[in-house]
């Protein structure tokens, strides 16, 4: 199952200290969580906001996976908005479909 994920970290934070928390996750393979393939990860270029694609064998590993850098380091991620996706093209005939129904 694909995820999306947008965040935003804390930009009390010091960058060096976030470079740290990665490389002890990475480091102990925590991090992406098992069962979790990192389609893409991505951080804005200011702000300190980003978004993340992922592939998860379930909903357990993603939660794993969501809330690493939160047990980490708590207060370190601001805000974090995660949910299961869906291409566009499948979504439309989805819709469509749910139109007709609902005015036949």
């Amino acid at each position: 199952m694909i995820f999306i994920s947008y965040w935003e970290l804390n930009p009390d934070f010091d960058p060096a200290e976030m470079a740290a928390i990665g490389q002890e996750l990475i480091g102990k393979k925590l991090y992406p969580a098992e069962g979790v393939k990192q389609l893409a990860y991505y951080i804005s270029t200011s702000d300190y906001w980003g978004i993340e694609v992922d592939e998860a064998e379930s909903e357990e590993a993603m939660v794993r996976s969501t809330n690493m850098w939160r047990v980490a380091k708590p207060g370190f991620i601001k805000f974090v908005k995660t949910s299961p996706a869906i291409e566009v093209a499948k979504v439309i005939p989805i819709v469509l479909k749910l139109k007709k129904q609902l005015k036949g």
